[in-house]
């Protein structure tokens, strides 16, 4: 694997699954952060642990949150980690699992390794640089995320609402997705997670199906939102929606 974490120029991927097609890729074998990215194997690792989304678990101290203290069903966690890319929720569900962190680091790692995908995860947020893959690694973890319902269920929500009792009042907590403008451009995206840190730049997966074929799109390393947002749009509009991926600039190379 390469292991140019540094390279500077984005990486980009996209992934026919219908017929297991690499359409488009640029820098895809970089080695590199991948940020909040990271969710969805945390997801997966806890989903498949245990399926129940009824159980509560007290949120985690660790690190900041988008949500109040207290308990929370586990929906409500994938929910805030997949939605919002909340970090306590994220160690929330891996402090639950049986061994604790350390060992539901090590099945995420292990995961990776089963399913091929030459990922290392050192956390289960992305706040650690150390979580790193290529883009085409990405890709393919995406689409066995996609897989999940609760993660195509949560992960495309373009703001979900929290109702807790704060000083004998309910109060509403409002979390938009950290994806809301795709989201809302694009009614194709089946399941999608970004992501950002400094060494990992601007990222975002996104699984999407159009006309009977499924396409994972990776974007990772670019500069700010726009040029991350301008990406996806050029792939979406020019090469996915009317099928132009024949266009000499989005041949494979």
């Amino acid at each position: 694997m390469a292991t140019t974490a540094a390279a500077r120029e984005p990486s980009v991927y996209v992934y026919n699954e219908t017929t297991d097609r690499i359409e488009h890729q640029r820098n895809s074998t970089h080695y590199r952060s991948i940020a909040s990215i990271t969710k969805l194997m945390t997801a997966m690792v806890a989903l498949d642990y245990d399926k129940n989304l009824f159980r509560q678990l007290p949120l985690s101290t660790m690190v900041k949150s988008n949500l109040p203290r207290g308990q929370y069903t586990r929906q409500d966690l994938f929910t805030a980690m997949l939605v919002r890319s909340d970090n306590a929720a994220a160690e929330t569900l891996a402090a639950d699992y049986p061994g604790g962190r350390k060992e539901f680091i090590w099945r995420m790692n292990q995961q990776a390794r089963e399913w091929g995908i030459n990922a290392v995860f050192r956390d289960p947020t992305g706040l650690h640089p150390g979580n790193m893959a290529t883009a085409g690694d990405v890709g393919h973890l995406a689409v066995y995320a996609a897989g999940y319902w609760v993660i195509r269920d949560a992960s495309v929500k373009k703001t979900v609402a929290f109702e807790r009792k704060f000083k004998k009042k309910l109060r509403k907590i409002q979390l938009n997705n950290t994806n809301r403008p795709l989201l809302m451009e694009f009614d194709e995206i089946i399941a999608s997670k970004t992501g950002y840190t400094g060494p990992a730049g601007y990222c975002v997966v996104l699984v999407v199906q159009h006309e009977k074929q499924r396409r994972a799109i990776v974007v990772l390393g670019e500069r700010n939102k726009s040029r991350r947002t301008d990406t996806v749009q050029d792939i979406m509009y020019n090469h996915v929606l009317d099928q132009n991926l024949q266009d000499p600039k989005y041949i494979n190379n």
